[in-house]
């Protein structure tokens, strides 16, 4: 970087520094009102971290899972506290994080104050339904369906197309449920695929049944017959009780006007920007986050603003947790479908280093599976929520040959070579019976290391994990009884688990140190020209999901599955 630029780069954060200062200098601190009503909005994907976000400092940061669960924590203990709606919205989240905001919302009505789930949106279906359902009463906007029907699982297949553009895909896979190819080369379900896929869809679907039905105080079958009628009009949904009042936004805030403690809003952001009291207890447990596809190098974002899970960052932050003496036990958060088999494997080095000096627990969120498996294998014990996608343990290798449709455009391409392997991920031509011979001998040997690396980590032996692998993916549930999984629970089990294991009395507080930690905006600032490196990455790395480019081998979930 030049003299010139330096300058200009402490220029602009001097003058920003400034701006920033008389910024906060008139912004009033948050205080929370005696007999204040916690209002949370949930709608759309829900985070498991936050993403680095350079204009976080001016609007405001968008709340990730765990402010979900620390707001709901305390507010169920703090008197300030009078109430809860949560505004339920069109959800793009996995069924997990849903389970676990689930919980703690169960665990606020039970403190016996009024808890009201508002469904004044469009499109309120299953998962929102289930949400829904956590709450002491649901109100439903007049004329607003109640869209919960059966459930589906749905995967997309694009071999029609490949085929009309002259694409051929050619892609390898150890074993037969190891079916991420599947999106290429077909056109429906193979067998196995759809043996996997509808066991995993009546796992969730019965969890969805017992859990809703309990919390609405009728039967299972009750409320399958229910379900079965759906979608349900409104005045079906009040008269069947799957809603308890019709009311607009407007009689919500009467609700509680008339109460003791009247209407006093405080929404989720600023709630939580409350709670940032300092801890001062003295025992400390990381939680390191594991987002997204993962790579070899550096984490990034996706251009939708997700997360790619770099092996080199992850380790770095495991290994920074097992270097710090007042850290008594670490909690990997993993919301993962793998990718990298390199990555994964960089980040299960730094698991297993951190194992042999204290307690590693993972926790298991949406998905964890293939390369997410392979980093939770050598942890002293997993936690997973009864609705996790886990399990997959396989790989595979692949590329889509474009010779037919350049040729159809019009395009010729030549090339010189100094082997025959030179030419094994050519995009313009399928692989030679010799790389073919390569390409299988890799997977036979890296599905080895994997079942290896999967029994030493559980104490199984490696035909045990060959009979539940073969890419094939599992609920949380299924793991648990199949071995792969050792309790049920969200990231506030998982903490418990740890506790125990570093001896640490239940009833003691402990200090939770989240990695990676969140940049200050002039972090951000100085990091700029780094993070756009990173982005450009990102960008790469996301493209390359998409097309189904898989070059080396990959440990990655087998298909795009979605349960609605």
């Amino acid at each position: 970087m030049t003299w010139g630029k330096r300058r200009a780069i402490v220029i602009i954060v001097l003058f920003v520094f400034v701006i920033l200062i008389i910024w906060a200098a008139s912004k009033p601190g948050i205080r929370v009102a005696s007999n204040s009503v916690l209002v949370i909005d949930a709608t759309g994907q829900i985070e498991e971290q936050r993403v680095p976000d350079f204009f976080s400092a001016f609007n405001g940061t968008i709340p990730v899972l765990h402010d979900y669960l620390d707001a709901l924590d305390n507010a169920r203990t703090d008197p300030r506290i009078t109430g809860l709606v949560v505004r339920i919205a069109p959800l793009e989240t996995g069924w997990a994080k849903l389970e676990e905001i689930r919980n703690h919302l169960l665990a606020f009505r039970a403190s016996g104050k009024p808890s009201i789930c508002y469904l004044g949106y469009d499109g309120i279906q299953n998962q929102e339904y289930y949400l829904a359902s956590a709450c002491q009463q649901i109100w439903l906007v007049p004329t607003t369906p109640v869209s919960i029907r059966g459930m589906m699982a749905e995967a997309i297949f694009v071999r029609g197309t490949l085929d009309k553009l002259k694409i051929v895909p050619e892609y390898y896979h150890i074993a037969e449920f190891k079916t991420a190819g599947n999106m290429f080369t077909e056109k429906k379900f193979t067998p196995a695929h759809k043996e996997e896929v509808e066991s995993l869809l009546h796992s969730v679907y019965e969890q969805y049944l017992g859990d809703t039905s309990k919390a609405r105080g009728m039967s299972r079958d009750e409320f399958e017959a229910i379900l079965n009628r759906g979608p349900l009009a409104t005045g079906d949904a009040l008269a069947t009780k799957i809603v308890d009042k019709l009311g607009y936004w407007d009689q919500v805030q009467d609700f509680f006007k008339r109460r003791a403690g009247g209407w006093n809003p405080i929404s989720l952001n600023s709630y939580r920007t409350s709670l940032n009291a300092p801890n001062f207890a003295l025992q400390k447990i990381a939680i390191v986050y594991a987002s997204g596809l993962i790579v070899s190098g550096s984490s990034g974002t996706t251009p939708a603003g997700g997360s790619i899970m770099g092996g080199d960052s992850v380790a770095a932050d495991i290994r920074k947790a097992r270097m710090d003496s007042s850290i008594k036990a670490i909690v990997l958060r993993v919301d993962s479908g793998g990718g990298s088999v390199v990555g994964s494997e960089v980040i299960r080095r730094e698991v297993e280093l951190a194992h042999e000096v204290k307690p590693v627990v993972v926790s298991m969120s949406d998905v964890a599976a293939s390369g997410g498996y392979w980093i939770a294998s050598p942890a002293d014990k997993i936690v997973a929520d009864p609705n996790t996608i886990t399990g997959s343990i396989g790989v595979l290798i692949g590329k889509l040959n474009v010779s037919g449709l350049f040729n159809l455009l019009g395009v010729s391409t030549d090339y010189v070579a100094t082997s025959d392997n030179a030419t094994l991920f050519s995009a313009q031509q399928n692989f030679t019976p010799a790389q073919r011979d390569y390409i299988e001998k890799s997977l036979h040997e890296t599905y080895d290391e994997f079942t290896k690396g999967v029994a030493a980590g559980r104490k199984m032996s490696v035909e045990a994990v060959d009979k539940v692998g073969k890419g094939r993916v599992w609920s949380g549930a299924q793991a648990k009884d199949l071995g792969l999984v050792d309790e049920l629970g969200g990231t506030d089990h998982a903490i418990e688990v740890a506790k125990r294991l570093a001896h640490i009395p239940a009833s003691d507080s402990v200090r939770i140190v989240r990695l990676p930690e969140e940049k200050t905006f002039f972090q951000q600032l100085l990091e700029r020209e780094k993070e756009q490196m990173n982005e450009s990455r990102s960008l790469e790395a996301t493209l390359q999901h998409i097309l189904g480019l898989m070059e080396p081998i990959q440990a990655r979930l087998p298909y795009e599955l979605h349960i609605k």
